[in-house]
């Protein structure tokens, strides 16, 4: 009819039960033979003295080939116990080290096998940071000043010979994407040379003032600077128009600078033998300016002999 009986049941669960049976028997007796296998052992350096370094660092792991019990090695694969190297100056037989950390088994080679273990005074040293950012700023945007880290330095420790080559440290690359506000965000430091160097913070927090810029004009006044005793200079025109991007935050006072000129330097006009001169711009302080075009870009001017 399609439907198992229970007698059809029975012998279902009966012949399941067997096959496992089986397996766990076959698993038990193979556990017992002997096996070859490749292990990789991680290392770690203990028993480092407080005022000394590390000038190179032990292989992250050592590859081993083991020969025993097949539970045994099956462990040691699995789970492979860290080998405890001590930071003691001089040769080191990795071998040795290996085959107590690998308990039952026999050891029938290990790579490396042998390391030199290298120490120097500790050495500790005040550097900036340095931020690697990756910014785009949206379209009107501009960064306002530099990008600031707090704190903006880092103690770093280590061996005499790699702490003369640091002169600062690098935080994490970082790809912020694009950006049409001011930035705060924490980001840890680079582990370039981890166990080598040690660092007095994990991590820094990194500003940058992103704002919105816009389009401003304006008439400033011409100014003769460095003018020679008895001398003085006319410009024409006198004043000029400067066209200029500027911080939305900041575009009324822009606009209502004194300090905000042109100047031609009066030894220019000594120089000149056109007539013509081209003026600079003096900005007022804490205002900031970009892409500022003046014109005219180029005037005359007039020598006057002051009695």
């Amino acid at each position: 009819m399609g439907f198992d009986t229970p007698e059809t049941e029975r012998k279902g669960l009966v012949i399941s039960l067997c096959i496992l049976a089986a397996s766990v028997l076959w698993f038990a007796f193979s556990m017992k033979e002997t096996y070859t296998q490749v292990i990789d052992f991680p290392t770690v350096i203990i028993d480092l003295p407080s005022d000394k370094a590390l000038v190179n660092l032990p292989p992250s792991s050592i590859r081993a080939q083991v020969e025993g019990e097949g539970v045994q090695v099956l462990r040691l694969f699995y789970n492979p116990p860290t080998v405890s190297i001590e930071a003691t100056p001089g040769e080191i037989d990795l071998l040795l080290v290996v085959s107590e950390a690998a308990g039952n088994v026999s050891l029938q080679s290990v790579t490396p096998r042998n390391m030199s273990v290298v120490l120097e005074n500790r050495v500790y040293k005040k550097v900036p940071v340095v931020a690697e950012l990756d910014v785009q700023l949206a379209a009107g945007f501009w960064l306002l000043g530099d990008i600031r880290t707090s704190p903006d330095s880092v103690t770093v420790s280590g061996a005499a010979s790699i702490m003369e080559n640091i002169t600062s440290w690098k935080t994490q690359r970082r790809q912020l994407g694009v950006l049409s506000d001011s930035l705060a965000a924490t980001i840890s430091l680079s582990d370039s040379l981890r166990g080598l160097v040690d660092l007095s913070i994990p991590e820094v927090s990194v500003y940058a003032d992103v704002q919105e810029f816009t389009q401003a004009s304006r008439e400033i006044p011409v100014r003769a600077l460095g003018l020679a005793e008895g001398k003085d200079v006319t410009f024409s025109p006198s004043t000029v128009t400067v066209t200029y991007l500027v911080p939305l935050s900041q575009f009324d006072a822009s606009l209502k600078a004194d300090d905000f000129y042109a100047f031609v330097p009066y030894s220019e006009t000594v120089r000149d033998e056109n007539g013509l001169v081209y003026p600079m711009l003096h900005f007022p302080d804490g205002l900031h300016i970009r892409e500022s075009k003046l014109n005219p870009s180029g005037i005359r001017y007039y020598d006057i002999q002051n009695d």
